[in-house]
Parts: structure tokens; sequence; C-alpha cells
């Protein structure tokens, strides 16, 4: 049904809420918001909106565990994944039992020598020191790894949000994951946790037990303080590992997002100034591609351990010397990704690989660096529209090592179970997974990945299409209405940025190059109303090349996304164009 259906009802907002603009009730309708109780919660989300942590399936029995582990003085130690939902799913149970006074020891594997989730050779060097092993963001499907912890007489919990085979679970002491049913015969309430929101949920329930405060009682102060300035790294896992931002994700981003400038955590306050956003209003796309590559990035250049320090253990100089060596290690990053992503590009044109009656792409090369091939992967799709994996070459290993990346119509995750016979192992999920394959078996499963993508994908899903929310007149927008749209944040997956169509505008003046190499592009829009004449700039990020297509006079359509522009103090209304073209018909 059209989101703007005649037929629909109002969206008549509680008395807590000004009236919805017929525009942002649109806009609500198009996410499934349609009802005014939903419209309440979505615009003024609540801390009182979080689901009961104990629904979580494996929550309480590991909660327990944990609990008899301060209190018996047993060390614990936490293994965590080297992205950023696993470093900070890491940092948030470290600073929870860091205050009941645990022992606790944080371990994250090498992304090159261990790679991704639990390994045998390092459960069993820390079950020399710790009873108690709590694995975040990976081990749903670590079945030997957990063996050998079983064997070693180790209380293991995983706590994961991946996929699984239910047939093949790990045999551990407790498997906190919301994809599973709990001994009541229910799933969890939000299936879409990620790590880290998985991590909050036990930390939460973990205080609540330690402290006896009960499912209904008020935790004590100081852990009612931790519980908030945690939201700040469950908001960061959320956001970076592009879990759907609704729902209760919706709220632990939100209040998250706003906790970032008053967090409490040393190193997460110096990597903030790092990226000069001391004092700003750090939203989901500043933690996308501001905060989260520089996580990232150690772990992808060098080692994890570095970020999990900074988010742990780290003040002082040592938390600003960490902060400044992951920027400079993103920098490093992004030049090996540019490198990567050209060299990629052209090997995928040459071979053809770019064609209708190939709808996935598997590259592999000896020379590129391991730490890059998931975001090239992610390049690669948007060029392609189609998925991608990349493998690294180890001649040394034997084998091939990579990631890869999808898109909407392609669970990669069930792919690359049709291809399992090909893979030494592999996890993930819908749309993106990490993989391990014999050198010899690359071409073998290049050829059945296509095979079994070319089932799931037809070639009209190869191009690139450009979602539009609503089409608006270049009148009504303005920076009040801008303003509104606000409250519809924080986007991100499954409530991404408004994206509004105004056709038969024309450009006032020629279109210009703007930035220091020209790369993108200036416009002066107008549009006719009923008071006349309505103008408004417009800029395209990476679109100068258009310049030369565009001059004055031009009727143009433009799709964009509303932005607000501030510059010295003062505020204005913007478009963000996301795609442009001349339009068939004439200006009104």
């Amino acid at each position: 049904m059209d989101a703007g259906a005649v037929s629909s009802p109002p969206l008549t907002p509680p008395q807590s809420l000004k009236p919805i603009d017929p525009l942002i009730e649109k806009l609500l309708r198009v996410r499934g918001v349609t009802s005014a109780e939903q419209a309440g919660r979505f615009l003024r989300p609540r801390l009182s909106h979080l689901h009961d942590p104990a629904d979580l399936p494996g929550c309480d029995r590991a909660a327990q565990r944990l609990k008899h582990a301060v209190e018996a003085g047993q060390p614990v130690a936490i293994y965590g994944d080297y992205d950023v939902d696993g470093v900070t799913a890491s940092a948030i149970l470290y600073h929870t039992l860091k205050l009941a006074g645990a022992s606790v020891t944080t371990y994250v594997p090498h992304r090159l020598d261990e790679g991704y989730g639990l390994n045998e050779q390092a459960i069993r060097k820390l079950a020399e020191d710790h009873p108690v092993i709590v694995s975040v963001d990976c081990g749903v499907t670590a079945t030997g790894p957990a063996e050998a912890a079983q064997d070693l007489g180790i209380d293991l919990i995983i706590t994961d949000h991946h996929q699984f085979d239910a047939d093949h679970l790990p045999q551990a002491y407790a498997l906190v994951h919301p994809g599973l049913t709990g001994h009541d015969g229910q799933g969890s309430s939000n299936p879409d946790l990620c790590g880290a929101g998985v991590a909050y949920k036990l930390a939460w329930h973990f205080a609540r037990v330690y402290t006896g405060a009960g499912p209904e009682g008020k935790l004590p102060e100081r852990y009612r303080e931790l519980m908030l300035d945690l939201l700040a790294l469950a908001a960061l896992g959320t956001v970076a590992d592009v879990v759907p931002l609704t729902g209760e994700n919706r709220v632990i981003t939100a209040f998250g997002l706003r906790r970032l400038r008053h967090t409490q955590i040393d190193g997460l306050r110096e990597l903030i100034k790092a990226s000069k956003l001391e004092g700003e209003d750090i939203d989901a796309y500043h933690v996308g591609f501001v905060l989260g590559p520089k996580l990232n990035a150690c772990g992808r250049m060098g080692h994890a351990r570095e970020a999990v320090e900074l988010l742990t253990t780290a003040t002082g100089d040592r938390a600003r010397e960490l902060a400044k060596q992951l920027h400079h290690a993103n920098e490093d990053r992004k030049a090996t990704e540019r490198a990567t992503v050209r060299q990629a590009e052209q090997m995928v044109v040459e071979a053809g690989f770019d064609s209708d009656d190939q709808r996935a792409i598997v590259l592999a090369h000896r020379d590129w660096h391991p730490g890059v091939v998931g975001i090239v992967a992610s390049r690669l799709v948007d060029k392609f529209h189609r998925p991608v994996v990349v493998l690294c070459i180890d001649e040394q290993a034997g084998e091939a090592k990579g990631s890869a990346r999808s898109v909407d119509g392609a669970c990669i995750h069930t792919a690359l179970n049709a291809c399992a016979k090909h893979l030494t192992k592999f996890g993930g999920h819908a749309m993106a997974a990490g993989m391990t394959l014999p050198i010899e078996a690359i071409d073998p499963f290049r050829d059945a990945l296509v095979k079994q993508v070319n089932t799931m994908l037809s070639p009209a899903q190869l191009v690139g299409r450009v979602r539009i929310d609503a089409d608006v007149a270049l009148g009504d927008c303005n920076l009040p209405l801008f303003q509104q749209f606000q409250a519809l944040a924080p986007f991100g997956r499954s409530n991404p940025k408004p994206r509004l169509i105004a056709e038969r505008l024309v450009l006032s003046r020629p279109a210009q190059r703007m930035g220091s190499a020209g790369k993108h592009l200036s416009l002066y829009l107008s549009g006719a109303t009923e008071q006349g004449a309505a103008a408004m700039r417009a800029v395209g990020w990476n679109k100068g090349d258009l310049a030369d297509e565009l001059p004055a006079g031009a009727c143009v359509d433009v799709v964009f996304q509303p932005s607000i522009n501030q510059w010295r103090g003062n505020c204005s209304a913007e478009l963000h164009i996301i795609d442009i073209r001349l339009s068939t018909s004439e200006p009104l």
C-alpha cells in the first residue's frame, strides 16, 4: 500500500507530541509506523521501552554464573572479536564486571594470525588461569573450541548474534543468543541485537542479579550510572554492525549517541577529541564514518587489543597515545583500501565478472592486505550491485581467507552454506560473512557460488536502485521542516535518511565543481510555488563530473536527502543530491 494512501487515517499523536507534519507522517508509514502509539514510541523513544534482559535466551544462566565467579574470586576472561561490535562488547562486560570487583582479562584474536572467532589454542592458554571464559560477538559456531573448554573443565559462556546451525550448536555452559529459544519456549523479543547489544543485556542482567535488585528493582546508583554510560558503547556497536535501527535497537542507539558527549570512559573521550568531535552532537553518521573506522583500523592493520585497551583500561597520556595511533592506522587503512579497490575493479571488468550471468563476484590475490578485504567487498557491492567475496591468498598456509558482502535478496550465509563443501570454515549473517578455503578450491568455489546466487537474483536485480520515500515541492522545503526530520533519527539500516524527489526544477545558474579537486557538485535550484519562485542550494558529493552537463536554465528532477548546513553559527536548509536527471517535462 502507498504510505501516503488517502484511505489511511491520520496519526493523531499522543498529547506529549506536537501535531505531525503530513510529510513526516508519510515517512513514518513508509517505515511501518501506522498507529499513534507506534508514532509516539518512534518519535519519543524511552529507556522504559528496552526489553527485560532476562527475556534474552541464556542470559539468566550466564549472569548467575558470573555472579558466582565474582563472589568466589574466580578470574574471568572475555574473549572478543576484532571489529567495532566485538571491541565495544568486550568493553561493556569488562567495565560491568570490574565494578563488581571481578578479576577480568580481555582477549582478542589477531585478525591475520588467528582469524575470526574462538580458537582452541587461545582457549587452552586462557584456561590456565581463568575458570570462566565469556565470548562476545563470536562463538555460536565454535563447536571444537567449546569441546576443548569442556574437556579442560572450563565454564564457557558464549554470547553471540551471528547465524548458526541449530543442529550443531556448541556445548557451552551458557549460550546467550537472540536467535535461540529460551527455557520457556520463547525467543528473544529483539532478534536483531548486535554483539554489543547482547553484551549490554547480559551486563544489565548481571548487575541486577549481583546487586539483588531483581526484575522490578532499581539498581544502585553507581551501577545505574554505569549502565547509562555503557549505552554509548552499545550504540557504537549497534550502528557499526549495521543491524536494524528499529525497536529496541533504536532506543539503545538514540540514548547511546546522546551519552557519547558525556562519557566517563577516558579512552572514548580521547577518541572523540582526536576525531575533532568534542562538543558536537554525535550522530550515526559520525559513528559509521568517523569513530567506527578508527576503532576498526587497528584490528585491520595491526592488533585490535589496542582498541580494547583504549575502551577499557587506558587513561591520561596512554589514552591520548592510543587515540592517535588509531587515527594513523585508519589513514593507512584508507590508502591501502583505495589502491586495492582500484585493482579489484579492474579485475572484475577484465574477467567479465560484471555480466548478467555472473551474479556473484569472487576475487583472490596474493598481495592484498587481509585487513581491508571486507571494506573492499563493500565498495565492489556498491559499484556492481551483487554479492562479492574478496580473498587473500596465503601461499605458505595453502589457503585463502576473506570476507563477503551481499545485497538484499541474496542471503550470503545461505549461499555459502550451499557451497560449504569447498570451504574449510565460514560464518556470518545475511549481508556479511567470512570464510577460509584451500587455494585449489577458489575456482570451484567461484563457480558454485555464482551458480547458487544466480538462482537467488535476477539480472534486473543487478541494477542499483534509488529508493524514494515521497515527492515534494521545492517551496515546501525549508529549515523548520528539515529540523522536524531530525525526530526520525538516528538513521541507519531499516530507518535510512529520508529520500525525497523534487521534479521540474530549474538551475538558476550553471552547475559548479567544488572542493580542492573539484570532486563535488554545487547547484542552485529554483521551482515555482503559489507565492512565486523558491530557490535552494544543493550539493552532490563525488558528483563533480556532472557539472559540465548542467548549464543554467536546465530543467532537472532531483532525488535528495534533506540536510541542515551549519556554518559560523548560522543554519540553512540544503539538499544533498542522491541522483539527478534531466527532466522530460518543462518546468512548472
